[in-house]
């Protein structure tokens, strides 16, 4: 499929970035959240921010572990290629975990601001740039830790089911575990008319059956 192709936009000190049309098409069509030519505007560039704060997060934690990344792969849901020796059990959790945690922060401390902090004198275009940015951290935290690979969550659970199983047990289980959460995703995109989420379910689907054993040493992200 397509989501396997991408075209190096940006090399920064030995750390390329790929990406690809889909990947664009897909934060693209958050533009259709928006009912508002500011809104069309502010939900693809708070999702890109978000992504680019997830993927910045993952770089800050594998270089405090003495680590660092090669390559960062914007396809389908993503792909981060580390580079050094494989991480311990902690350290692979840890640094799986630091994407969506940023979001996660980003989520509460802007729900925190909306909630606590009188906005009646902001300008509309940063009130709704706020909610928007707080809207689109909870999508990506929700999302990235389901528990399906290729997404964070999903590879947390095969670093633990690794552990207990060994490595074969591990993926064939996390590939079950995987299916079973995109459908529910799926059925999600439908019923609140979300098809990037159902278009997101059958890929990351397909990708799982196609190649049910890929390596683990890559973290994935959504978008």
């Amino acid at each position: 499929m397509y989501g396997d192709r991408s075209t190096r936009v940006v090399a920064i000190r030995g750390l390329s970035v790929h990406t690809n049309l889909e990947a664009v098409a897909i934060i693209l069509s958050t533009a259709f959240l928006g009912e508002t030519w500011l809104e069309r505007v502010l939900y693809p560039a708070s999702f890109a921010f978000a992504t680019g704060i997830h993927l910045g997060c993952h770089l800050l934690v594998a270089v405090a572990f003495g680590k660092g990344i090669d390559r960062m792969v914007l396809t389908r849901a993503g792909r981060i290629d580390y580079s050094g020796a494989p991480p311990a059990f902690g350290e692979a959790i840890v640094r799986t975990a630091a994407g969506p945690s940023i979001n996660a922060i980003c989520a509460i401390v802007g729900t925190l601001v909306l909630g606590n902090v009188d906005t009646q004198a902001w300008p509309a275009e940063v009130l709704r740039g706020v909610q928007i940015f707080t809207f689109c951290s909870v999508v990506l935290t929700v999302i990235n830790f389901l528990p399906a690979v290729p997404l964070d969550g999903g590879l947390i659970l095969r670093t633990v089911l690794e552990r207990l199983l060994g490595t074969q047990a591990a993926g064939k289980a996390a590939v079950v575990v995987s299916a079973l959460v995109m459908l529910a995703m799926a059925v999600f995109g439908v019923l609140w008319f979300q098809p990037v989420l159902v278009y997101l379910a059958a890929a990351i689907t397909y990708d799982n059956w196609r190649a049910p054993q890929r390596s683990p040493a890559a973290v994935v992200n959504f978008m």
